[in-house]
């Protein structure tokens, strides 16, 4: 699903461990057959409660992230 670390810590951003932990959900869900975790995990990423925190990941780049997670657990 990309490179997430690859991600920017930028003055203001997503806090990293709830994005580290969103992003695991997702490696998680891409890799199973399961049809419900899927679909879950793509209702979570569709509208993410991220909290904004000092020395995060930018936030453009995340939501890019999750727009094509989104995509591809269809």
């Amino acid at each position: 699903m990309g490179d997430h670390k690859g991600f920017t810590v930028v003055l203001r951003g997503y806090d990293t461990d709830e994005v580290d932990a969103l992003v695991e959900r997702v490696h998680e869900a891409a890799a199973s057959t399961d049809g419900a975790l899927r679909a879950a995990v793509r209702a979570e990423l569709t509208q993410p409660t991220l909290s904004v925190r000092l020395r995060g990941y930018d936030r453009i780049a995340v939501d890019d992230y999750l727009r094509r997670a989104v995509d591809r657990l269809a």
